[in-house]
């Protein structure tokens, strides 16, 4: 006899454990569920069968082939479009003989084929459809039959008011092949027919003989995660008669030959696949472990579903109803929390905790922050469900009554998520204050005024179009600090964050004369006589940004002559490619040249950051820009005590500073560190070494468009070009490389380093910078975000400079040789 075995289904519901495979070759102890059912049709010696196949049918058709290694005959049809369950079938009509059976290939059970197959002949009907009994039939389809097994009525997915019976319909059908013809007929106009909802009603119809078997044994439907684990659990514990069992269970668990378990592991009630590794001391209870997954030392996995090529790290907990799809690395002592699915292809850093999904998102980070900042892929990782969860933490934090500031650019991805952190915000009883959009300066300047508990600001990312960026404020409109960052990844991790009661939902309250106030004290703080006498000529690139709305109307204040590029406002512009990046500042160096005009500066969307084109159009990098800044300030403001810059600033910063008994503040190179440094009343200046520059005078924070007007005024003040500025400004000559380092590699690389320099002249701020002699020095600095280590060296020659980098990079690639 023959079978038609259904095998075409995609397994949705089964994701992840099904997106690299279709649902019939989802493992059930170490073999497919199709191989199952095969082994189920051999025993009621049904030899001769046609796969039906659509999704993945290349999967199936290379583990079968021909069915000779499975002691059967399989051939296969592919039908080229979804014709539904019985227009499937009929395209295989050609290869049917005669009576045949109908199975699906992504069910389990140990129905007696050959009991339902001796009802249909005895009966002679055109169709039988196998049934069993079931306690919850809701998600299946009811089937009403007389004494005699005759089908009388039919309900399809039936409302509980419909439940008339608990005998459903297990979609094995016996069938004559005449009675497939019938499915042209059956479907009418349509391009598909269903055997439900098409064929078994037109047999009704034209009184043709259609009736139920009704089979007592096992019988699931493997329709979810949930049913993917109970299955192979009731497998383990003999609950199903399947032929391959008694081969394949030992001591109530399934280990293939090739895996390796450690004697001092247990592996409890579960199933663990080809070439899997268990450590010592891991844990493996009710759960199923596909091929070639590794499982670290002292790891417990409990109730969940690894696929293949997993590699779980020591000392990581997998609680309960987990499903980790293929290729999935999980760092050391990680807690992944009950009910999470990770796809495919994520990488989960060491010391999380994992509370949601991992399905679009690269990877899961060990901390959701970077300083006071958080950054992920547009509508992706920053989701408006996120993004509401997120303000509602917020939220909880600052308070009941709280009152937060909020603002963004001009994107409609940042409209979006500030609308959702902003509905989080009133979840958690909080006025949002709506500043709509403003650049961070402004917003900055309304927090430190006293205007709100704290601020956030939603933009595109500056240089990634595809990821959002949002930046928390403290009620001082600085960078929240990292204790409170971390107040607030604890209550968005952990779900303690919750609504508050209906009767006291925040509000929303808009800023009114934000602008004006902004305006007055920008221009108390510019010389405008001094500017206005030296009639500058200026070109500015505002990026698109929001700043091109205001900037040109303080700049009309002052006999300054001004060209704008890239002034009008598009979303779409504002992040820039570091080719366009460099296009667009070649264009300024054009324009600044063509028109002989003072200065070109680009300023970033935000508003926050500038990079600089002298007269003579020399594109100034971000080192030498801050130490020409400080060349001029200095030679003009001779009194200055103290200057505050970043770690891997240059020497260059000293020799001027050492001139006029000038202090020199190191700091981290983080927008936090250096804000925080203009707290000491003795800072007069602070600059980053990527373009932000603070003069505390005006503002604890970057401001690009004050930083502008105060290069003008200093260009001003010296009387002289900026390229002579430039050339007068000390010079020494830096060289930098990244190197690769894994995560977990950068502590132990970290204290090699301090091992060896241990005796030299050194700074532990950031990372380790190592001094030499005659402002020669390297800085070895871990990357907070991705997998390198940034080697920085400065010295007074170009080769210098290189070869102390060559030196150190080799030294770091040889410690991680030797990890």
């Amino acid at each position: 006899m023959q079978a038609i075995v259904m095998a075409g289904g995609f397994g949705t519901r089964l994701r992840p454990l099904t997106a690299n495979i279709p649902k019939p070759m989802t493992p059930l102890l170490n073999k497919p569920i199709i191989e199952h059912i095969l082994e189920l049709l051999k025993r009621h010696k049904i030899n001769d069968l046609i796969f039906i196949l659509y999704h993945q049918a290349e999967v199936i058709k290379d583990y079968f082939k021909d069915g000779k290694k499975f002691g059967v005959k399989i051939r296969y049809v592919k039908p080229d479009a979804d014709y539904g369950t019985a227009g499937a079938v009929h395209c295989g009509y050609d290869l049917v003989d005669g009576r045949f059976i109908i199975i699906s290939g992504d069910v389990v059970t140990d129905f007696d084929l050959t009991h339902a197959i001796s009802f249909h002949e005895k009966r002679k009907s055109a169709a039988t459809l196998v049934l069993t009994r079931a306690k919850f039939p809701l998600q299946f389809g009811i089937v009403l039959t007389d004494k005699e097994g005759k089908i009388t009525k039919f309900f399809e997915k039936p409302t509980w008011s419909e439940v008339f019976s608990d005998t459903i319909n297990t979609g094995i059908y016996v069938l004559e092949k005449e009675t497939l013809s019938l499915v042209t007929k059956a479907r009418g106009a349509k391009a598909d027919c269903d055997f439900s909802k098409d064929l078994f009603p037109y047999l009704l119809k034209h009184k043709m003989p259609l009736y139920g078997a009704i089979e007592s044994g096992y019988w699931r439907d493997v329709g979810s995660l949930e049913d993917y684990i109970k299955t192979n659990l009731e497998a383990l514990k003999g609950k199903i008669d399947l032929p391959l069992a008694a081969r394949l269970i030992k001591n109530g668990n399934v280990a293939a030959s090739s895996a390796k378990i450690s004697r001092n592991s247990k592996i409890i009630n579960s199933v663990i696949g080809e070439k899997c590794t268990i450590a010592a001391g891991a844990v493996i209870k009710d759960s199923i472990l596909w091929s070639s997954t590794d499982i670290g030392e002292g790891t417990r996995v409990n109730h969940s579903v690894l696929c293949n090529n997993v590699r779980i790290r020591p000392n990581c907990k997998i609680n309960d109803n987990i499903f980790i799809g293929d290729n999935v690395i999980v760092g050391s002592n990680v807690t992944i929390k009950s009910d999470v699915k990770i796809w495919p292809q994520k990488n989960v850093d060491s010391n999380s905790i994992v509370n949601k999904n991992l399905i679009w998102e690269e990877r899961w980070k060990d901390s959701l922050f970077t300083d006071s900042r958080i950054t992920g892929l547009s509508n992706i990782e920053i989701t408006p469900d996120f993004s509401a969860r997120l303000g509602m933490a917020y939220g909880v934090f600052a308070g009941l009554g709280s009152k937060i500031l909020i603002s963004r650019d001009i994107d409609n991805v940042s409209l979006m998520i500030k609308g959702a952190i902003t509905s989080g915000l009133l979840s958690s009883g909080v006025i949002a204050m709506d500043f709509q959009t403003m650049p961070i300066p402004i917003l900055r300047q309304e927090l430190g005024k006293g205007s709100g508990t704290g601020g956030i600001f939603v933009r595109k990312s500056p240089f990634d179009s595809s990821r959002c960026d949002i930046i928390f404020f403290d009620s001082n409109g600085r960078d929240l600090s990292s204790a409170k960052i971390k107040s607030i990844e604890r209550l968005l991790i952990s779900n303690d964050a919750r609504p508050t009661p209906f009767d006291k939902i925040g509000s929303i309250t808009y800023a009114e004369r934000t602008y004006e106030s902004y305006k007055e004290r920008f221009l108390a703080n510019i010389n405008k006589e001094i500017i206005n006498k030296r009639k500058i000529r200026v070109a500015i690139n505002f990026s698109h940004g929001i700043t091109s709305t205001i900037l040109p109307n303080i700049i009309g204040e002052f006999n300054i002559e001004l060209v704008t590029l890239d002034s009008h406002l598009d979303a779409a512009k504002q992040a820039r490619s570091p080719e366009e990046f460099r296009t667009a500042l070649q264009q300024l160096s054009y324009i600044v040249t063509s028109l002989k005009y003072d200065a070109g500066f680009l300023i970033d969307a935000g508003g926050e950051k500038i990079y600089v084109v002298d007269d003579s159009g020399k594109i100034l990098s971000y080192d030498r820009f801050l130490s020409l800044v400080v060349y001029m300030y200095l030679t003009l403001f001779p009194k200055a005590k103290k200057i505050a810059v970043p770690i891997q600033a240059s020497g260059e910063i000293d020799i001027v500073a050492k001139k006029y008994f000038t202090d020199i503040v190191r700091v981290k190179d983080s927008h936090f560190a250096i804000m925080n440094s203009t707290a000491d009343p003795e800072v007069e200046l602070a600059g980053g070494t990527k373009g932000g520059v603070i003069f505390p005078a005006f503002s604890f924070a970057t401001d690009g468009m004050f930083s502008i007007m105060k290069i003008l005024e200093l260009i001003a003040r010296s009387h002289k070009r900026l390229s002579d500025l430039e050339k007068r400004t000390p010079r020494l000559h830096m060289a930098k490389n990244n190197v690769f380092c894994t995560l977990d590699q950068k502590g132990k690389i970290m204290r090699k380093l301090v091992e060896d320099s241990e005796g030299k002249t050194r700074q532990l701020i950031d990372g380790i910078k190592i001094f030499f002699d005659d402002y020669k020095w390297v800085l070895c600095i871990p990357d907070s975000e991705r997998e390198i280590f940034h080697v920085n060296a400065e010295a007074k020659t170009q080769k210098a400079a290189d070869e102390l980098v060559k030196e150190y990079s080799a030294k770091i690639r040889k410690y991680q040789e030797s990890l």
